[in-house]
């Protein structure tokens, strides 16, 4: 009689058989993993198959290596060395960490051994961050992320700093200067070439000699261009750190909105964007005029710039000659007017209001200076004494009229047959001594004189 077996026993028996081909399976799987090269690492360091002591040797002398050379962030342009010996590589907690992940539970025996890459665990020091905030133009935060990773895994030691984001800061304009080029500036464009696009960061100090200094441009031109600047951020809130006066009113912009630059005497113009956001100077020739512009991602102030004028009269100068005629006059110098100038800026932000005084400069006027003949005209009429003159017209003594004074004869007024030398005359009877007159000498018109070089002053 043939064996019946039951169907349910059949199933039963058929589950067992594939439950132990599995196993069989992730036996081989297991051991074939373990033994090649796709096993689990540390910071690229092999640990599979290796003890808690063992890893943490071969992932000490691994670092130890990897922290001899220094690592070097870099934009291209601008770049910081780190020391990774700063680090604290915490093997102790990362070997703990890998053995949590590959770690698998009892009941599941069948299961192959989970294969995994870890980085070293980094604690990163103060001094790492705040030396990479020193370029402005770097987000700090992310440069650090990559020098993390960098370092957790043991990799390259040149790292590619990176940039903050340029693209919402030129959101709105916040000052403007346009002015005609002068005909005496000489290479504007070269100017143009070194500012243009020029981004300054919250907390940085723009020097106008350290970014243009270089240029080919002649004085009139970098003082040109410094003046449209200085006009522009004056219409912002940044601190004026150094600005010079040109102690004369260009053709350009109004008097007190200018600055000078001197690279031989290091008068620099500079300014401190004390605002909390990244600002960008664009610089452009359009036409005969040159323009400047200042953009940000957002206007937050509101700013009014006051200029308060006080006009200076020149003084006349009269300056005799012998070659012109009697009475005749030559106009050497016309006069132009000064000013004393006060800028004053009012910056408003919701509702609150600061004025400041930004500077005070004075324009000296430009004297008016005539040249007059010295020649005198010949006196005509009677004279004031009675006596006798040489051929030349000259008194030579007093024959009728006693108390005249002439100081080429001896005078005896008192009858004593001396001459009086210290007599006080006094021709008009007023009680008072007649002080003596030179020929030819001419009244001063009220308020004059005479300067140390003979020039007479008028005012």
């Amino acid at each position: 009689m043939p064996l019946k077996i039951k169907p349910i026993l059949l199933a039963a028996l058929s589950v067992i058989i594939v439950v132990v081909l599995l196993i069989q399976g992730n036996l081989l799987n297991t051991a074939s993993a373990d033994e090649s090269d796709n096993g689990s690492t540390i910071a690229g360091v092999k640990v599979s198959g290796l003890d808690e002591n063992e890893m943490k040797e071969a992932l000490q002398q691994a670092v130890n290596t990897w922290v001899s050379e220094s690592i070097v962030v870099s934009d291209g342009e601008q770049e910081v060395l780190v020391d990774p010996s700063q680090f604290i590589f915490n093997l102790e907690s990362t070997v703990e960490q890998y053995q949590t992940t590959v770690d698998k539970p009892w009941f599941a025996f069948w299961e192959s051994d989970q294969v995994v890459h870890l980085p070293i665990q980094i604690t990163v020091p103060e001094e790492l961050i705040n030396s990479l905030t020193v370029v402005s133009s770097w987000d700090a935060e992310a440069t650090l992320n990559s020098i993390i990773t960098q370092a957790s895994y043991l990799k390259e030691h040149e790292i590619a700093a990176v940039q903050n984001d340029m693209t919402q800061i030129e959101n709105e304009r916040i000052a403007l200067s346009i002015e005609t080029i002068p005909n005496q500036a000489e290479d504007i464009s070269d100017i143009v070439n070194f500012l243009n696009e020029t981004v300054v960061y919250p907390g940085e100090t723009f020097s106008f000699i350290t970014k243009v200094g270089e240029s080919n441009a002649n004085n009139e031109a970098k003082n040109f261009v410094a003046s449209l600047l200085y006009d522009a951020v004056l219409n912002t809130e940044f601190q004026i750190v150094e600005r010079h006066s040109q102690e004369k009113i260009p053709t350009y912009l109004e008097p007190g909105i200018n600055a000078r630059v001197n690279i031989q005497y290091n008068e620099d113009l500079q300014f401190l964007n004390s605002s909390t956001n990244a600002v960008k100077i664009n610089a452009s020739v359009e036409g005969s005029d040159l323009k400047l512009e200042i953009y940000s991602n957002e206007k937050s102030k509101e700013v009014l710039v006051q200029t308060h004028k006080e006009e200076i009269s020149p003084r006349i100068i009269n300056r005799y000659s012998e070659g012109l005629a009697v009475g005749q006059e030559q106009l050497v110098q016309e006069g132009e007017k000064g000013e004393r100038v006060i800028v004053t800026r009012i910056i408003s932000e919701s509702g609150n209001r600061t004025e400041e005084q930004i500077s005070r400069d004075y324009y000296a006027p430009t004297n008016r200076i005539v040249l007059i003949s010295a020649q005198q005209p010949e006196q005509t009429g009677t004279t004031d004494f009675t006596g006798t003159t040489d051929e030349n017209g000259k008194q030579i003594e007093n024959t009728e009229t006693p108390g005249i004074t002439n100081p080429d004869v001896n005078t005896d007024l008192n009858g004593n047959q001396n001459q009086d030398s210290d007599t006080q005359i006094d021709l008009d009877n007023n009680g008072l001594p007649d002080v003596p007159t030179t020929d030819g000498e001419e009244e001063l018109p009220e308020g004059s004189y005479y300067d140390k070089g003979g020039n007479l002053i008028t005012p």
